[in-house]
């Protein structure tokens, strides 16, 4: 075995919500293999390739077992002895490439910066090095991508570079923490195919973090089902996914969305919504560059009807959440008409609009950030009410009535928005959007970074709430298993314009797009799972 962890604990703070991170978790990763650990967030993985890298946070701290990299225990090295063996013989790809690489340094920088500190070579040799690095990774224009800074890349692009610096030292154990959560489809399969063919070809050992069974069946040799610490559940793949033993592991699986359309399409209705010939136009470059107009949006149509779900897909950079604005008139759209129940809002003046914004509301992708963390979230809830002339009392009842309608306490508004977990505030943002109790609720990928289990969770809820209201739902998403669970229509787009739309079932029992059928192909675990 080229890694043993024999009963690894790894305490957390005083105060903590359990004294441990990590307790008694014993894994092997043999030589030239693929071991994926699944679990949910706050299950101990991170935390355990986070002790193997020894990069724990302080404050925490392990306080017993041990982690034998080929029979040297890491624990007893000392800390000089553990920096050199980084880089060198075990590497990181982090799970934030943005966060991750320095935002005022250029990548050839980076790269070579990664080289050079464990090589005695000249800085052009190092950049040279880089270069080839960077073409391996299947990157284009690699001379204009040493010159580049990380918010000049697209996601993929970064997390690209993020593999290439971790590879930069040929190591021997690649550890990858959700280098895939926040990408495309199709840029997490090519992720995915990226690291499983780079580990065949230098024959290394690669300890792959998810939250996701479909990455599993697509990358691993043997996986480790953790919960709240523990390993639950371990061994070869086909195995555990084919006949998994513990019921935890069960749920995580049945928790995967699937490809198939749950929903037929509903009977025709007047609709609610109706956007024709929608156009919106960016103007990029600077200084240094010549400008010119980018077509976020390209003369789209749709219509929504009240009672039904429209799913708005494509990757990043689509123009999905630039419609959405322009629908809500967050953006002012360029050409077109926004019909909401007959009138025009793309036209509309500020003070005819706004007693139109009511009736649409939306739901934001990250809910930590679109809530004010200096305010308790009974008077986030209560804003918009109370903006429109309704009193304390009536606004704090509501709200009330709302936290239990997403599954929450009412005790909640008392509390700030850093006091609960990622699935809990995306409960908090939809309550706060239905507390105006609008007609058209705009959902802009508000499951993407979400464990499985959280996500199925938080699916059934806008499902039940679209329901019992009957509201007009604009779900957007890049997953096409994540439409499939809630959108009797799908829209497909790619570069602004539409592709592809129609009932979900047929867009997936028969698409007649070839950009359709690439986002269908990509959906990670596909048809083994």
């Amino acid at each position: 075995m080229l890694v043993s962890l024999r009963d690894l604990r790894v305490a957390l703070p005083p105060g903590a919500d359990r004294p441990l991170a990590v307790s008694d978790v014993s894994l092997d990763i043999a030589r030239n293999e693929i071991v994926c650990i699944v679990g949910e967030s706050g299950s101990g993985k991170s935390v355990t390739a986070h002790a193997i890298m020894g990069l724990l946070p302080r404050g925490v701290v392990t306080t017993g077992g041990s982690i034998l990299f080929d029979g040297v225990d890491l624990l007893k090295e000392p800390p000089a002895a553990l920096r050199a063996r980084r880089g060198r013989d075990i590497a990181m790809i982090f799970q934030d490439p943005m966060a991750a690489l320095n935002p005022v340094v250029a990548i050839g920088g980076q790269v070579s910066e990664q080289i050079r500190a464990h090589r005695a070579i000249p800085e052009s040799l190092a950049l040279r090095q880089a270069g080839d690095l960077l073409s391996q990774m299947g990157l284009k224009d690699v001379a204009g991508l040493l010159k580049a800074y990380p918010h000049q890349l697209s996601g993929g692009q970064r997390q690209r570079v993020m593999i290439a610096m971790a590879l930069s030292l040929s190591p021997r154990l690649l550890i990858a923490d959700e280098p895939t959560t926040a990408l495309d489809v199709t840029t997490q399969a090519q992720i995915l195919k990226l690291i499983k063919a780079i580990q065949a070809e230098r024959q290394m050992s690669v300890l792959f973090i998810t939250h996701d069974f479909g990455v599993v069946a697509d990358i691993a040799d043997r996986v480790a089902v953790m919960r709240h610490g523990r390993v639950l559940e371990s061994g070869p793949v086909a195995q555990v996914l084919g006949a998994p033993a513990h019921p935890y592991t069960r749920a995580l699986i049945a928790a995967v969305p699937r490809d198939a359309c749950a929903l037929p399409p509903l009977p025709q209705a007047a609709p609610l919504v109706r956007v024709t010939g929608l156009s919106k136009r960016f103007r990029r470059g600077g200084l240094f560059s010549r400008r010119a107009d980018v077509a976020a949006v390209d003369r789209v149509s749709l219509i929504l009807n009240r009672g039904e779900t429209l799913g708005i897909v494509g990757e990043s950079g689509s123009g999905k959440s630039t419609l959405a604005r322009c629908v809500i008139r967050l953006l002012d759209p360029d050409e077109g008409a926004v019909l909401f129940d007959g009138a025009d809002i793309a036209r509309m003046k500020a003070r005819g609009l706004r007693p139109l914004r009511r009736r649409i509301q939306m739901v934001f992708q990250d809910p930590f950030s679109s809530l004010n963390p200096r305010r308790r979230i009974g008077d986030i809830l209560t804003a918009g009410p109370r903006a429109y002339g309704e009193e304390a009392g009536a606004a704090r009842a509501r709200a009330a009535e709302m936290l239990r309608l997403v599954g929450l306490n009412p005790q909640a508004m008392d509390r700030f928005a850093h006091e609960f977990s990622g699935g809990q505030r995306q409960r908090i943002g939809l309550a706060r959007a239905l507390m105006l109790k609008p007609d058209v609720l705009i959902a802009d990928e508000p499951v993407s970074a979400l464990d499985v289990t959280v996500q199925a969770q938080v699916l059934d809820l806008l499902d039940d709430v679209r329901r019992r209201m009957n509201l007009a739902m604009l779900f957007i998403t890049h997953d096409m298993r994540v439409a499939a669970q809630v959108c009797h229509r799908v829209m497909v787009m790619r570069h602004g314009r539409v592709v592809e739309s129609g009932p979900t079932r047929e867009v997936f029992a028969a698409p007649s797009s070839d950009y359709t059928r690439a986002l269908l192909a990509a959906i990670p675990g596909c048809g083994r799972i």
